[in-house]
């Protein structure tokens, strides 16, 4: 395979067609032809004769006059087209470039001024600060700050750029040197006294440079080097508002200076200046609105003015741009949870749980935000963490110990609910832990309840929720005394009096029953909840008639009362009068048909007469989401397993697991979907939560597949390894293997095991892996076919489609032309095929077709050096190499190894006469392959170097 394409040069976004606009420029022509035949006579008659050089560059400082530099710029470069030896030409242009803080051509055009022979004198101060400013430190160390043309202002100043340099070289004794020689000048210079600076900065003087600093800054309160020195110094003397407020003057000094301004943004956020910084970190992202440290910058800013939407917003750019910083996590998370976006929140803090210490906010705010989406299990091992409980955790905690409890955890609903006994100070807290415990079977539930009562004697829901209680555990006697004080203090209210009937009934008195409870009648005929009293006591009687009438007086009167309903229903349906009984909810549906709660009920009464298809059309109506009743998710799955609808059932039970993560069926769905989507470690997180919870083999083969692909070959060797012998040999598993095996570098033992798999489940990601086992094993006629039937096959399968124009390189580069045109078909932004289509172009010089297609993978992922490489090497071909190093400027870094594409470059900088920023970055990097060194010698012989 050609070595180019090895590159994994790939990014995607297509462009719109030219054609368009080339149709359009056709009529304007045929609107201004007779301006156009005007202006080509004037022409004619007047611009006959052509500038000279000297007169392009009379013109440029004629310009620069008049203040119009770019004008001045241009008329430069034509002096220097004109004449490209033209020595103050390029002066005047290294002087203007410097003035425009364009530092590194200011650097090559003041260069090349001077092997022209410009005078050295007049050029090598301006180099010497476009040096300083491109970190050219050991160009700076070799130019002559001694020239006699120099003046001694000159000196001082180009002399102190040269000291910085030594520094930064580690030479520190020559440096010492040269301060020493330049504090004996005789001038006035502020670069006098910075060179007197670094001299106390070398000794470890930092307060005597700080002082000294000051100093200067009074004598130049513009001059940004003093600015710049006084601010570090603030910083070294640990000043970092002081620091921060001469950066400020910096910039404003300085408006152009993007580093500093950045660096000035971030002290002002860390010293909760945010509304100076805002001003900076505004104008910073008018040049790149997708800098992750600015957007992380604007997400605090936002955050810190309450502005909690542009918080999330800022803070999730900067996040999808690669920030890592657990802060931006934190205020997105803090964020979303401030507009309860709880998902969001969860997801952001999730993620920097881990480093968060103990007792931190954010872990509170995880926890109520995990508890709002139905995690409770991880709210419960998140509260773990948080110690020094005070009453305002209480809550927290004892609704987490109650959903734990609802979810079965009883074991971690006690560990929750031991912690937050001692702190449970309010009425409601009390009465929330009371009845944890009572659930937990912990009889000191009550006491909690008494307390809670004692706390807020007219509380209802403390006095209802404790005469529970007392009934629930058979303390009759205090049930007895609690409803003798309640009728008491309240005796306009039915409660006490139903209260004691109910004791009553458990004491098998039934007169006595009878007679409070039509006491709580007599005070309130109309309330339900007392009607249903008499109407338990006539099914305990078996006065199932009077039962049957006092209910639909009832439901005449509310008709969507739902214990009535319910008890109208059972009663029915033991008479056998089953349709009779559905009735009344029936007809009230008809009214209401949005009410969940009869909704599911009618269900719930269809399925137990087993007319599940009736049951799935009523429960059809209400939406699979946090605000579906309980019962809804058991009914409508009963409901669909027992009607044969499979795929409908998977899918309900996928949506569940959203909200019940222990539920199997429910996590074997959405498993499946994480898989379809490659997210793998989150596939990974399900399974380790599902199997945290309960075992199950067929998550644990799952969570082995889950593993290998999240990369962790080792783990997922030693899950395999524990299985039986026969879930070992499931193809599934076989496919695991191969995985596993291709991993540790071991193909030839994969081709087996990949065959296995993938002749059982034909898909791409098994066709993915017998590939790279066939090819790692020298097999690639066999890949070949083996690619070439299934994309016949299954001509949509993108992946496949792209894994064979691949293979057709090294074969057939018209027919990999034709099968990647074929893939664009499939996905036109796809800039992985863009990319390799133009280079199979440009290879077969078809240069004016593969721009277009390089251009769009370029504009697709203009950081990828691969498609900069390809788009930039047929600018190079179409006669463009400014524009193709203006393309390799955005991604040539430390970080691109291919020595391909470093050459490419080089050759580039060279085309541009770059001479000496090629030479640099030939003598920073080391090749490695014979190839490369023999590219570099033929470069260099070719262009001198």
């Amino acid at each position: 395979m050609d070595n180019k394409m090895n590159k994994n040069k790939f990014n995607s976004h297509p462009q719109n067609s030219s054609s368009d606009v080339y149709f359009s420029n056709k009529k304007v022509f045929r609107k201004i032809s007779i301006a156009a035949l005007l202006l080509s006579s004037l022409i004619g008659l007047s611009g006959c004769q052509q500038k000279t050089s000297e007169e392009h560059i009379a013109a440029a400082k004629a310009f620069v006059i008049d203040g119009d530099q770019q004008a001045a710029i241009v008329e430069l470069k034509n002096a220097i087209q004109l004449e490209p030896k033209q020595a103050e030409a390029r002066f005047e242009l290294g002087s203007l470039y410097l003035e425009q803080n364009k530092y590194q051509a200011a650097e090559k055009e003041l260069n090349r001024a001077m092997e022209l022979g410009y005078s050295a004198s007049k050029t090598i101060p301006l180099l010497a600060r476009a040096y300083q400013r491109t970190g050219a430190n050991a160009a700076l160390e070799n130019i002559d700050h001694n020239m006699s043309e120099l003046t001694t202002v000159e000196k001082a100043e180009i002399g102190y750029f040269k000291a910085q340099s030594l520094i930064q070289l580690n030479k520190t004794d020559e440096a010492s040197l040269l301060i020493e020689e330049l504090m004996q000048l005789d001038t006035g210079s502020v670069y006098k006294g910075l060179a007197g600076v670094l001299n106390s900065v070398l000794a470890e003087n930092n307060k005597q440079a700080l002082e000294d600093a000051i100093e200067l800054q009074s004598q130049a309160p513009l001059n940004k080097d003093v600015l710049s020195v006084t601010a570090r110094l603030y910083l070294l003397n640990n000043q970092p508002t002081e620091a921060a407020d001469v950066y400020a003057q910096y910039v404003e000094a300085a408006p152009e200076d993007i580093e500093t301004r950045f660096a000035l943004a971030n002290m002002l956020v860390e010293q909760g200046r945010t509304q100076e910084a805002e001003e900076h970190v505004d104008t910073l992202l008018q040049i790149n609105d997708q800098n992750a440290l600015l957007n992380q910058l604007k997400g605090v800013i936002r955050a810190a003015d309450k502005d909690f939407a542009n918080a999330q917003k800022f803070s999730e750019v900067a996040i999808n741009n690669g920030s890592s910083d657990p802060v931006v996590r934190l205020v997105a998370g803090y964020s979303a949870f401030q507009q309860g976006d709880f998902a969001a929140a969860v997801g952001h803090l999730s993620i920097i749980a881990g480093s968060l210490p103990d007792n931190h906010p954010g872990l509170r705010i995880l926890a109520a935000s995990q508890l709002q989406t139905g995690m409770t299990t991880e709210a419960s091992e998140v509260l773990k963490r948080l110690d020094s409980l005070t009453a305002a955790d209480a809550t927290l905690f004892s609704s987490t110990g109650y959903e734990l409890l609802q979810a079965g955890e009883a074991k971690k609903a006690e560990a929750l609910i031991s912690r937050v006994e001692n702190i449970s100070e309010t009425s409601d807290d009390l009465t929330r832990l009371g009845v944890l415990k009572l659930s937990l079977n912990n009889i000191d539930g009550v006491l909690d309840l008494e307390n809670a009562v004692a706390k807020s004697p007219e509380s209802v829901t403390a006095k209802t929720t404790l005469a529970t209680a007392y009934l629930a555990t058979n303390q009759l006697e205090k049930a007895q005394k609690l409803s003798d004080e309640w009728k008491k203090e309240a005796s306009n209210d039915p409660q006490g009096f139903l209260l004691a009937g109910e004791v009553a009934l458990r004491k098998n008195d039934l007169v006595k029953a009878e007679a409070e409870f039509l006491s709580a009648a007599a005070i309130a005929p109309k309330n339900n909840k007392v009607t249903m009293s008499l109407v338990g006591l006539d099914i305990r009687n078996e006065k199932l008639d009077a039962a049957v009438l006092k209910l639909e007086k009832i439901i005449a009167s509310s008709s969507d009362y739902l214990p009535a309903l319910t008890a109208y229903f059972a009663i029915k349906q033991q008479q056998g009068n089953s349709d009779e009984g559905m009735a009344p909810i029936l007809a009230q549906l008809q009214k209401t048909p949005k009410n969940a709660e009869l909704v599911v009920l009618a269900a719930r009464m269809q399925a137990s007469e087993s007319k599940y298809d009736k049951a799935l059309e009523l429960l059809d109506a209400i939406a699979a989401d946090d605000n579906a009743p309980n019962a809804f998710w058991p009914t409508k799955g009963l409901s669909l397993l027992q009607s044969g609808k499979i795929d409908a059932a998977e899918a309900h039970y996928q949506t569940w697991i959203e909200l019940s993560p222990n539920n199997r069926e429910a996590a074997l769905g959405q498993l499946l979907l994480l898989d379809s989507q490659n997210k793998y470690s989150d596939g990974l997180a399900l399974t380790k939560r599902y199997l945290n919870a309960r075992d199950d083999i067929q998550i644990e083969v799952l969570q082995s597949y889950f593993t290998v692909m999240s990369g962790d070959s080792e783990r997922a060797r030693t899950l395999v390894n524990g299985f039986a012998k026969e879930v070992q040999e499931l193809p599934f598993v076989r496919g695991v293997m191969a995985r596993i095996k291709l991993r540790e570098q071991n193909p030839a033992g994969a081709v087996e095991d990949a065959e296995v798999a993938f002749n059982a489940n034909q898909n791409s990601k098994n066709l993915q892996v017998l590939v790279m086992s066939y090819d790692l094993t020298d097999q690639t006629d066999k890949s070949y076919e083996l690619l070439t039937t299934y994309s016949t096959n299954k001509p949509a399968d993108l992946s496949a489609l792209m894994m064979l124009a691949e293979k057709e390189i090294g074969k057939d580069k018209t027919s990999a032309i034709s099968k990647y045109k074929d893939a664009l078909k499939l996905n036109e932004n796809n800039f992985v095929v863009l990319n390799n289509l133009a280079f199979l172009l440009m290879e077969e010089n078809k240069i004016s077709e593969a721009i277009g297609f390089a251009k769009r993978a370029y504009d697709l992922k203009p950081n990828n050096a691969a498609t900069v490489d390809t788009y930039a090497q047929i600018l190079v071909r179409q006669n463009k190499p400014e524009e193709a190093l203006e393309a390799y400027n955005r991604v040539m870094n430390e970080d691109v190894k291919n020595e391909e594409i470093f050459l490419n470059y080089i050759e580039t900088l060279l085309l541009n006469d770059s001479k000496i920023i090629a030479k640099r970055r030939i003598e920073s990097t080391t090749l490695t392959l014979p190839e490369s060194e023999v590219r570099l010698a033929k470069l260099k012989a070719q262009y001198g170097l």
